[in-house]
């Protein structure tokens, strides 16, 4: 998912919103907590920094790929309360993506790249095509 300056920090609001749901609380400390690497990221390279946050974004939306419709329906409505997106606008963001770079044929960049990974891993995508656009990048790469 690429990442506008503009929209970063209320992206951002939404990973950090997100973390303790699809991440193990024992994972979670001062040196490993995602939302502190993201930070010492974007104070020396702003660009990594939203690069990194779509990828993470991309890996919750993976994360959450198994979850009943009640649960995404629950999170969207507490997202919704704090003034963020909600989860199923993030997922459809990120379907619209991976559409767009089938539409082309290939993969311009690394936030592409693992967009359609994450596609790939859920269940119901088109995986043949999918999966010749992934090697075609890595072979290019």
């Amino acid at each position: 998912m690429r990442i506008d300056p503009s929209e970063y920090a209320r992206l951002r609001s939404w990973f950090s919103y997100m973390v303790p749901k699809v991440f193990p609380s024992d994972l979670l400390n001062p040196d490993t907590h995602p939302i502190a690497i993201l930070d010492r990221m974007a104070v020396k390279t702003p660009a990594k920094a939203r690069s990194g946050l779509g990828m993470a974004i991309g890996d919750v939306v993976d994360f959450t790929s198994d979850w009943s419709s009640n649960d995404v329906t629950a999170c969207d409505h507490e997202l919704l309360q704090s003034g963020l997106p909600t989860l199923s606008e993030i997922r459809t963001r990120s379907s619209k993506l991976v559409q767009r770079v089938v539409r082309r044929g290939h993969i311009k960049s690394d936030d592409e790249f693992y967009a359609l990974r994450n596609a790939v891993e859920q269940q119901g995508a088109d995986c043949a095509g999918l999966w010749r656009l992934l090697k075609a990048y890595e072979a290019g790469t």
